[in-house]
């Protein structure tokens, strides 16, 4: 039976809680996978848990070398390319070294992808990607959904969507070797690794989700990407101050112009007009009017998620 499947792990000074990801990984009830870890020059004893784990292992495990620390953008990157040099590579899915995978994480994404890859009579890139919970470092769940603990609609998955405000968490993903092609290299302004795939996913793509929660999202002070706090008054408070002080362009909307610039001058040539005139009104909001601003959001759909987050918007659009 051939490992169509790579899983792509990236450690970095993960010693805390990688034994029980790996574990989990262990333990997962469809095992036809080749896990690839990297570890991005951890100075703690990431190394020694891993190599450990390797040699008890029942699972089909590739630790490249490195000594260097590249970032979690570049370290993902380096895993996929590594990976894909093995062509019976079908399908490829991230994996933090914080989290838990719940048992049945693989076989649904798996099971999932392959129907939509088998629906298609020629080859294009698909994204398929999943709900989470929301838990504490203990795994404590503090919420069976991270949809609705952050109050995100996942099916909000079109290109003005995911440009505005990414909805498509990267450890829930599997994705297929096409959409792997396509979207490498990751740009140095991309958001996240996670955010490039989806635009890319978006624009030339197949996008779908499933609603089960597959991962133990484990909510913690070192997370990468700032985790997930509750969105409740108090967080609302503290995004409403920083949009108001000096670095509110940056926190508001300066990213997803980087992104879309970086997009668009990547993927001109191929995306459709539509597309195109999508990221050139994002990119148009850093120098437009405030009416000009306000034609742009509602022309384009270039909404956030929620009532709130959109108000917020609005206000520091035209401020």
């Amino acid at each position: 039976m051939s490992h169509d499947l790579a899983i792509l792990l990236s450690t970095y000074n993960g010693e805390k809680f990688l034994l029980e990801q790996l574990n989990s990984l262990e333990n997962q009830s469809y095992k036809n996978f080749t896990l690839y870890i990297r570890d991005d020059g951890s100075c703690d004893s990431t190394r020694n848990i891993l190599e450990e784990f390797i040699s008890q292992s029942s699972l089909r495990i590739v630790l490249l070398d490195a000594d260097t620390n590249s970032g979690v953008i570049k370290s993902f990157e380096i895993l996929l390319l590594f990976s894909m040099q093995n062509k019976s590579h079908l399908y490829f899915m991230f994996c933090d070294q914080d989290d838990v995978w719940l048992q049945e994480k693989v076989a649904m994404s798996y099971k999932k992808i392959k129907i939509l890859q088998e629906q298609q009579k020629s080859k294009k890139s698909i994204l398929v990607y999943t709900d989470l919970q929301v838990v504490d470092e203990n795994l404590h769940i503090l919420s069976d959904s991270f949809w609705k603990h952050f109050h995100l609609n996942p099916a909000k998955n079109c290109i003005n969507s995911l440009a505005m405000q990414c909805n498509i968490t990267g450890c829930t993903m599997i994705f297929n070797r096409e959409l792997a092609q396509l979207s490498l290299p990751f740009v140095k302004e991309s958001i996240m690794h996670d955010h490039w795939i989806g635009l890319v996913a978006s624009a030339f793509g197949e996008i779908d989700y499933l609603t089960n929660s597959t991962i133990a999202y484990r909510q913690h002070a070192s997370n990468v990407s700032g985790g997930a706090p509750k969105f409740n008054l108090s967080y609302i408070s503290k995004k409403a101050l920083k949009y108001f002080q000096k670095d509110e362009f940056h926190e508001v909307l300066g990213r997803q112009i980087l992104q879309a610039k970086a997009f668009l001058h990547a993927y001109e040539t191929d995306l459709a007009q539509e597309n195109r005139d999508i990221l050139n009104a994002i990119i148009a909001l850093e120098n437009a009017s405030k009416i000009q601003r306000i034609k742009l959001l509602m022309r384009y759909k270039l909404y956030k998620h929620g009532f709130i987050r959109n108000i917020g918007l609005i206000l520091w659009l035209i401020k």
